[in-house]
């Protein structure tokens, strides 16, 4: 049987062996002659295409070389016109004579060479002066008689022209010999030149830089010729006018700028061949498509037969599944084949799709305690899934992204999508160094659930290994990605059935976030280590922050600060600390609104929806202190200011310092304040609770109270004792109205602070 397989594979080998060199040499020479004409027939294109780009090339080439050099030429032109205008060493040159100060010719050759040095494409210049026919130059001085450039200065003395010359030979010093130049002459003073001239040369060497740096001369060249037809620069080749594809002539110098390409006869001999190149392409396209009618007939037998096997094969087609006309075979071969391929293709990814959501069903059964999986089970599952296999002991490590409101704002869904993926494929690879073994779904859009497998007997993994995986995960994110995280980790169980604990202590080690800190990791001793506060025992130092704010006192800040600090020592969670927050705010939002109504109005307005944002928006305990604290300064600088404008603001703070400092006296009252402060003792109970919101005897009642509650505390003296300490004469007074402000008689609240003190000092002992 196995002999038999084999001789059946060695033959479908050979015949896809047969097959590939039949089709091979079949259309092998079609190929070759297509591409033989097409590589001939691209290079022909291409070559003509590349000679007209290099003709347009060589036009602009020579239109771009004449504003070069016109442009250059009128910026002398302009500077010798402002010069012989502006200039006062030109202008006393011209104005003087031989027997003159020689100063002034020094200072003639000075500015000379100055426009020399800043217009480096001067070659020389030098000024004709006609009252004594002196001749001054950058370089040497005398009279037109005796000066080399004679004829040229006779010349132009006679008919003075402002345009450049033709190319001409100057001759400075006899022992140089001369230089070929072109030059402008401007008579001084400007318009009248009728004290001299100015005569600048520019070398033809120089304009022919200006062009060189331009072309490339084995390919093109450029060529300028002055008004006469004479060669001011240009390239050296010689070249006929029928080689010149392009002719401008400057309405500025009257010169003629020609270019064209190098070696016109090579290329033109090439254009020629064009028509015999696409005669030969002609020919070898029919040789081609008779040889592809011949191929085609004699392969398409086979292909006759793979459409007469799939004939049998049921298949929906357009139409109705009838053919009009003649069966096109190829058509339902096709059909047949991507019906199969796309039948293929949706099981591959259903059963992707099912592994998908089969494996995030079950996670969520184990996290929620739903399953009723064994471990034996959970290990074939595992493999069957291609999660990692389970071992002894099972943990639940929950990852948050911090700041999550500010990531959604931050990010488009899409890149979400793309970061939380990150975020799932570095803590597996991570995971795999430390040989972690790992299972991890999102279980919200901002946390991710990873279920680690522990050994029962691997203490070094617990103590050492899991939390450097947990930091070098976090200091990832912190380092590569534009957000953090904080992980919360529970604890480790051999039962299936214990994870969900696992999961919810994990949940509840990342309700300390906002006092811990984020970016970290959160365990059991972090919060352990902490006694938890009781939550009430924080609502006494609201109302006296509170009321210090009211009263507009300056230690309300440091009473703040240090409220803070007992909420990060008292470790309370996120929504407790959140729950006290919004107490914080209603009870000064109700102490507002027994203000004036300017103060009230500004909280309403501006403090009250900048405190609710700061809380709203702070993700610790630091950053919510900084920012509420900010707005509590302000609105309390606006208060003060408003109080201040009041006409009695100043007496009632001093009416409420005296409160406090004599609250011990029992004739403390509204008419010794006001024979105090020479005010009717109803006039100063209405200022006393316009500017305080509280009536006199409620404040007054507030700060016995207190000082009665820290004398019951802190000493042993008798109700009667305290009840005359506070101001209060009888003892049936003091504790009638020390229980309807405190709600319980002043003995039962000693006891009872006793009993809590000893009961603290009991679990101070148990725990050391």
């Amino acid at each position: 049987m196995r002999r038999v397989e084999k001789n059946q594979l060695m033959r479908g080998l050979l015949m896809r062996k047969s097959w590939f060199k039949r089709l091979l040499l079949s259309y092998m020479p079609v190929f070759i002659i297509v591409i033989t004409f097409i590589f001939f027939v691209f290079f022909q294109i291409f070559g003509e295409q590349s000679r007209q780009e290099a003709l347009n090339a060589n036009k602009n080439l020579s239109l771009q070389a004449m504003r070069i050099v016109d442009t250059s030429l009128k910026v002398i032109d302009n500077m010798i016109v402002l010069e012989s205008i502006n200039s006062k060493p030109l202008n006393d040159f011209f104005k003087s004579t031989a027997a003159s100060d020689p100063y002034i010719n020094i200072r003639a050759v000075q500015k000379l060479k100055e426009m020399i040095n800043y217009y480096p494409l001067i070659d020389s210049i030098y000024l004709v002066r006609n009252s004594d026919g002196y001749v001054l130059s950058d370089a040497t001085n005398g009279f037109i008689g005796t000066y080399p450039d004679r004829s040229f200065i006779e010349q132009y003395q006679i008919s003075m022209t402002p345009k450049w010359t033709g190319v001409r030979t100057f001759e400075q010093f006899k022992m140089k010999g001369g230089k070929q130049v072109v030059s402008l002459v401007r008579g001084s003073p400007y318009m009248k030149n009728d004290l001299g001239m100015i005569v600048v040369n520019v070398a033809a060497d120089s304009l022919s830089n200006l062009t060189k740096s331009m072309y490339e001369s084995k390919v093109s060249f450029i060529q300028v010729k002055d008004a006469s037809g004479r060669a001011l620069f240009g390239s050296d080749v010689q070249v006929g006018p029928s080689e010149v594809y392009s002719e401008y002539v400057s309405s500025y110098t009257n010169w003629k700028y020609g270019s064209g390409l190098v070696n016109h006869g090579f290329v033109s001999a090439v254009s020629y061949l064009y028509n015999l190149w696409f005669i030969i392409g002609l020919v070898m396209i029919a040789v081609g498509f008779i040889w592809m009618i011949y191929v085609t007939r004699r392969n398409s037998k086979p292909i006759e037969a793979i459409a007469a096997r799939f004939s049998s094969y049921s298949l929906p087609v357009a139409g109705g599944g009838l053919w009009k006309g003649k069966p096109d075979e190829f058509a339902f071969i096709e059909s047949a084949v991507d019906h199969i391929l796309e039948q293929s293709k949706q099981y591959q990814e259903k059963y992707r799709e099912d592994l998908h959501l089969r494996t995030r069903y079950m996670f969520h059964q184990l996290i929620e305690g739903d399953s009723s999986l064994t471990v034996s089970e959970l290990k074939s599952e595992a493999a069957r899934l291609n999660l990692p296999q389970p071992l002894d002991q099972f943990r639940i490590l929950m990852i948050e992204i911090d700041k999550y409101g500010d990531f959604c704002r931050n990010y488009s869904k899409a890149d979400q999508d793309l970061l939380k993926f990150t975020l799932r494929t570095v803590v597996h690879e991570i995971a795999s160094k430390w040989d972690c073994r790992v299972w991890s779904e999102w279980m919200s859009s901002s946390g991710l659930s990873v279920m680690l497998f522990e050994k029962s007997d691997d203490d070094h993994f617990r103590t050492a290994v899991l939390p450097r995986f947990a930091e070098q995960v976090i200091a990832w994110v912190d380092q590569n990605l534009k957000f953090t995280i904080t992980m919360g980790m529970g604890e480790s169980t051999p039962h299936l059935s214990d994870i969900p604990v696992s999961y919810k202590k994990a949940l509840a080690a990342l309700q300390y976030k906002i006092v811990l800190g984020e970016n970290r990791l959160i365990q059991g001793d972090d919060i352990s280590r902490h006694g938890v506060a009781e939550v009430y025992s924080h609502l006494g130092e609201i109302r006296s922050i509170v009321q210090s704010y009211r009263m507009l006192k300056a230690n309300w800040s440091e009473d703040y600060d240090t409220w803070f600090v007992q909420l990060k020592q008292g470790l309370l969670t996120n929504d407790e600390i959140f729950n006290l927050m919004n107490y914080f705010i209603y009870h000064i939002g109700r102490e507002m609104s027994g203000m004036s109504k300017e103060i009230y109005n500004q909280w309403i307005r501006e403090g009250l929806p900048k405190l609710t944002e700061s809380v709203d928006n702070c993700y610790s305990l630091e950053q919510l202190r900084q920012e509420t604290k900010q707005v509590l300064s302000a609105q309390f600088e606006t208060m003060k200011q408003l109080q201040d404008r009041r006409q009695h603001s100043n007496i009632i703070r001093d009416i409420c310092r005296l409160i406090e400092q004599d609250y011990a006296n029992p004739d403390l009252s509204l008419e010794m304040l006001g024979d105090r402060f020479h005010l009717n003792a109803k006039y100063v109970s209405k200022l006393f609770k316009e500017n305080t919101g509280q009536r006199f005897v409620d404040f007054l009642i507030d700060i016995r109270m207190k000082e009665a509650q820290r004398l019951l505390t802190e000493t042993g003296d008798s109700v009667q004792e305290i009840a005359e300490r506070v101001g209060y004469t009888h003892a049936i007074s003091f504790t009638r109205v020390f229980k309807r402000t405190v709600g319980v008689a002043p003995g039962e609240y000693r006891a009872d602070k006793l009993r809590s003190m000893a009961g603290e000092n009991d679990s101070v002992v148990e725990n050391g």
